[in-house]
């Protein structure tokens, strides 16, 4: 909750905004946790028409350490391939302090934007990573 916001209040802001898609995340027909991306980017990271922005990604607190987020991220490139062709990049602020969140964006190709930490935060310094969704393979994510 402190660095993604509670789930139901974070897709109900971004079910009002339009710039915002969110994304359910499934385990066997379940929903097990969500993100969304912000055709906007995200504040602090850059912002241009080829750059998405991914939010408030959030699992459920029993499927954490099960993979879900790896398999989710996996997905990411090609979601945004199939859904905002026109987008090359996704960008992401992650709170310094949140050293699972940050491996797992490691893993999944995202790396440091170049323009240091964005310090307006509201949980403290975050780093701003990009991930160029066409240096991924199709079949790799």
């Amino acid at each position: 909750m402190r660095f993604g916001g509670i789930p139901a209040q974070s897709m109900a802001g971004g079910d009002r905004d339009t710039a915002r898609e969110s994304v359910a995340i499934l385990r066997d027909g379940a929903v097990v946790g969500f993100f969304q991306l912000d055709t906007r980017s995200v504040p602090g990271a850059p912002a241009a028409t080829d750059i998405i922005g991914l939010r408030a990604l959030a699992i459920d607190l029993r499927a954490q350490g099960q993979g879900v987020g790896t398999a989710a991220m996996a997905q990411l490139p090609a979601y945004v391939r199939a859904r905002f062709p026109r987008r090359r990049f996704v960008a992401l602020t992650v709170n310094t302090d949140n050293p699972p969140a940050i491996a797992l964006y490691r893993r999944a190709g995202f790396v440091e934007a170049g323009i240091g930490l964005y310090l307006g935060g509201r949980s403290g310094p975050q780093q701003v990573l990009m991930l160029d969704v066409l240096a991924v393979e199709p079949g790799d994510g």
